[in-house]
Parts: structure tokens; C-alpha cells; sequence
């Protein structure tokens, strides 16, 4: 049997409590996502190292700047770096927009190069490494606007790294305006995954519970949305606020409440352009 060592790497607050993942076997190690910012980049590398084991392999579960930009920190040129052809191709589209959005924010915590996944696969396509099976599904948008999942086999033992698809604990982004597409998704993965151990971009590994907090949490943001735009494809200051109250006292005390509002005016016309006339 294929032992296998999960190490967790999460950020702090300012890189969005973000996770990677460092699958350990006997041969090697497989990096799972990347991290946001150059100091948990390399931190991740550190960790890595620490293992004093080689990385084999590394895998981006969806385009979002948070588990990809760490990339060219922690994998060296002569590292295969796997997602679904679909991740691939829109990571080489927003990499340059998303810095330069957000690098005046951050400065030099925001990586000044980037890393396109260099090995694009099929939806369903396994790639063997380590004496791991990966199997790599993809589901289009959903969370964000290019969504994978991994199912890691070890022998007998089964794990899966759901990127964003669910968030324990924290607000969601929503911003991509795919909530719709989402909510399809998880229906997908609870069928798929049953049964087994879920890995989340943020969050706590958890079962399928991890998967139905987050449609009660797509339900209502939706909900809140839609009541207070009145079908409106935008929302004013102020309405996000109340928007952002709804959510708080829905979901009191998680952190990166700030994500709520951002995500409005796209779920807003998200709603708007499925509304039908009466």
C-alpha cells in the first residue's frame, strides 16, 4: 500500500486563509495549489524542503490567484505542473489583469512572474506520480470561472482537493458570478465524493457536511441578493451593507466578511439575466 502524508499549509488573513497541500509518499512529494503572497510562497517552499524529499509533481485545482501565484516559488522549471486544460488556459488570461489589480494592494507581496500549468489534461484524465493516482474531473465555472477537483488514490485510500468549491469557515467569494453553475457542481460532488475525506482551498478537511454548508451558504447569499436588488443588476453602498449584515448574522464571526460585498453587483446580474419576465 501507497503511504501517504497530507502536510497543510494555510496563509494568514492578508494571504485569505488560503491552503496548499504537500502529499508526502515514499519517493517524493506532490504540491497541491500554491498560495497568494511571496511570503507564503515561501514559507510553503520551506516546508517543503523540511521534507527533504524532491517535489514530483505539482496540481492547480482552479484559476484564482490565491492557489497559483506560489507557483514559480515552490516548483522549479524541471516540474510538471498539472490542471485541467480549462484551468490552464484561463490562469494564462487573468494572471496579468489580476496583478495588476491587485499589486498596488499588496506591493511586493504580490509575485512579480507567474506560472501557466504546463501539462493541461482532459476532465477524467489520471496522471500516476509517486505511487499516487491522481484522477483530475473538471467542472467548468463554478467558483471561479475554470473549477477542478483532484481524487487522489494511495492504494485503497481515497482523498479529494476541492480547491474552492467549498469554504469552511470563512466567507465565500463569489465575485465570478457563476453561483448558479456552483450549486450544480456541489450537487455533482455529492454524488462523486461520497464517502470521502474532502481537502478544501480554505478550510478544515471535513466529509460531505463540508459540501451542504455550502449550498445552505449559496442558497442564502442568492436569496439576500436577490431581495434586496428588487432585479437590479447592481447593487448601491448601501445595500451591500445590508447585504453584508444578512451574511454576518448568517454566518457570525467568520472572517473575510469584506468578500460579501465584493461578490454582489456579479451575483446581482448573475440573478438579473436569469430572471424571467413575468
Amino acid at each position: 500500500m501507497t503511504d501517504l502524508r497530507v502536510h497543510p499549509y494555510t496563509a494568514a488573513e492578508p494571504g485569505i486563509f488560503a491552503n496548499s497541500y504537500l502529499l508526502e509518499c515514499e519517493d517524493g512529494v506532490v504540491l497541491v495549489d500554491a498560495n497568494l503572497l511571496v511570503s507564503d510562497a515561501r514559507a510553503l517552499a520551506a516546508r517543503l524542503a523540511a521534507l527533504r524529499k524532491p517535489l514530483l509533481a505539482a496540481f492547480v485545482t482552479h484559476a484564482h490567484p490565491d492557489h497559483f501565484n506560489g507557483l514559480p516559488y515552490v516548483a522549479g522549471d524541471d516540474v510538471p505542473v498539472y490542471a485541467t486544460a480549462a484551468v490552464a488556459e484561463t490562469i494564462g488570461e487573468i494572471a496579468l489583469p489580476k496583478r495588476e489589480q491587485w499589486q498596488p494592494l499588496y506591493g511586493d507581496e504580490w509575485p512579480d512572474r507567474y506560472r501557466v500549468p504546463d501539462h493541461p489534461l482532459a476532465s477524467g484524465e489520471v496522471v500516476e506520480v509517486g505511487g499516487l493516482r491522481v484522477e483530475v474531473h473538471g467542472l467548468g465555472a463554478a467558483e471561479s470561472h475554470a473549477d477542478s477537483y483532484l481524487l487522489v488514490h494511495a492504494g485503497s485510500r481515497r482523498e479529494a482537493f476541492i480547491g474552492d468549491l467549498a469554504f469552511d469557515g470563512v466567507h465565500s467569494y463569489t465575485a465570478d458570478g457563476h453561483t448558479g453553475r456552483w450549486l450544480d457542481a456541489l450537487d455533482r460532488l455529492t454524488g462523486e465524493l461520497n464517502g470521502v475525506r474532502l481537502y478544501p482551498g480554505h478550510g478544515a478537511p471535513r466529509g460531505r457536511a463540508l459540501l451542504d454548508e455550502q449550498r445552505r451558504y449559496l442558497l442564502m447569499y442568492r436569496e439576500a441578493v436577490r431581495r434586496i436588488a428588487g432585479g437590479a443588476a447592481t447593487l448601491t453602498d448601501p445595500q451591500k451593507r445590508e447585504l453584508t449584515d444578512v451574511m454576518t448574522r448568517f454566518l457570525p464571526d467568520a472572517p473575510l466578511a469584506w468578500l460579501i460585498g465584493l461578490g454582489a453587483d456579479a451575483v446581482a446580474t448573475e440573478l438579473a439575466a436569469r430572471a424571467v419576465p413575468a
